[in-house]
């Protein structure tokens, strides 16, 4: 039996170094993957929120673009938070993200 696993967005996993931040409310986090419709970032203290919680922010790119998101927690897996977004990342600005990222790491697929 073959496994498959297909995604409707593409999604882009950041290097520790080029992670943006995802801003809600005064808390700042790093964003580990990023898709159109989908954010996982790490959340390292109490506080996490419960899947099924609206939540809104600001994603901040090392590209200095800010994108407003908001969308519903999906999973936790301590640290990380993952949720699918109502309001995400425009397709175009996916594809700049991705070359950015591969014209500074040479290995980075």
């Amino acid at each position: 039996m073959e496994y498959r696993f297909d995604r409707a967005y593409y999604r882009l996993v950041y290097p520790l170094a080029f992670r943006p931040r995802f801003v809600v409310g005064s808390d700042t986090f790093q964003v580990v993957d990023l898709s159109e419709q989908g954010i996982r970032y790490v959340h390292p203290g109490p506080g996490r929120p419960n899947p099924g919680a609206a939540i809104e922010g600001v994603v901040r790119l090392a590209t200095g673009e800010e994108i407003e998101v908001e969308g519903t927690v999906v999973r936790v897996e301590a640290p990380h938070v993952a949720l699918v977004l109502s309001r995400g990342v425009p397709f175009g600005l996916m594809l700049d993200q991705q070359r950015y990222l591969q014209q500074r790491l040479i290995a980075w697929r």
